[in-house]
């Protein structure tokens, strides 16, 4: 299912809220083309927050724990317009942000 409302994304990353995921997040730099950063862990989600920033785009931060108990938030920014901004398929979330995508499996 793809998703392109705001809100309806809001409401599958709750489904996520504190239940064990396994995430990929992966961020390429814009000033060097093609390199990117790829960043696996196991957590649960504890917090999700979308605000406006100041490019006419959304923020959307996720607060995470790690089995060890360490706290770890992710912040990207993803479009303001509802368009593409994720794909959700049996437990499988993926997020389009413009600078990198997040992807979360239960």
């Amino acid at each position: 299912m793809d998703i392109q409302q705001h809100e309806q994304l809001i409401q599958v990353l709750a489904e996520y809220k504190n239940q064990k995921a396994s995430v990929t997040f992966t961020q390429w730099d814009t000033d060097r083309e093609e390199e990117e950063e790829v960043t696996q862990f196991q957590a649960q989600l504890l917090e999700t927050k979308l605000t406006d920033n100041e490019f006419e785009e959304k923020d959307l931060l996720l607060v995470f724990t790690t089995e060890e108990g360490e706290e770890m938030e992710i912040l990207m920014e993803i479009p303001g317009d509802e368009v593409d901004l994720a794909s959700y398929e049996e437990g499988h979330l993926r997020i389009f942000g413009t600078e990198a995508e997040i992807v979360l499996q239960k």
